[in-house]
């Protein structure tokens, strides 16, 4: 029994510093209140996909190099990604990006339990915990900008011009299939008429 209470407390205090993960939360009512970067990218392109994190790496459809204005920057901010609209892209001589301005939402400093009190009215520490959690910020529903982002800090660009040309990519070959069918009908049709 007594090796059960010392490693019960032994796991407390090894987690008691630990930083929760948006995984381990119930944010479902911080999602609900539309605040967060995918809430504004899907205002400016709706037909932004919402991932899941571990869909995030599959959204990659363009490189870095090849942004435009219009496109979605994604970024990693510690165990969160977050994505921000391309207003601009900067080039050096050679044509080559170097730089961003970007506007965004939900991008800023770790929301502060005075903050949290003042701006959400409530006294609740594990409330404020779990915000923090859930990866609320002091700019939680507040469109930002910022102005020449390094491109190196860009993880990975949605592009919905990529996704336009996907689908119409899709759709072109859907319809020679139809079309490859309804000769293939006809040929077996004739063929059974003789």
């Amino acid at each position: 029994m007594l090796r059960i209470a010392v490693l019960a407390w032994g796991i407390f205090i090894a987690t008691a510093g630990a930083r929760c993960h948006a995984a381990s939360c119930s944010c479902e009512d911080w999602m609900d209140k539309g605040g967060y970067c995918v809430d504004y990218i899907k205002t400016k392109i709706p037909s932004f996909p919402i991932p899941t994190k571990e869909d995030m790496v599959d959204l990659r459809n363009t490189t870095v190099d090849e942004v435009t204005e219009g496109d979605v920057a994604v970024f990693t901010v510690k165990n969160y990604w977050h994505v921000a609209y391309v207003e601009r892209v900067h080039r050096d001589p050679q044509g080559e990006p170097v730089a961003l301005d970007l506007s965004e939402m939900n991008y800023g400093a770790e929301l502060t339990f005075p903050e949290f009190k003042a701006r959400w009215k409530s006294s609740s520490e594990a409330e404020w915990s779990r915000a923090a959690c859930c990866g609320v910020t002091d700019r939680f529903d507040e469109i930002s900008y910022r102005w020449n982002v390094d491109i190196a800090t860009v993880k990975q660009v949605w592009s919905p011009d990529d996704v336009r040309r996907e689908w119409a990519r899709r759709r072109v070959k859907a319809m020679i299939g139809k079309v490859k069918e309804v000769i293939n009908r006809f040929i077996d049709f004739e063929k059974s008429e003789l």
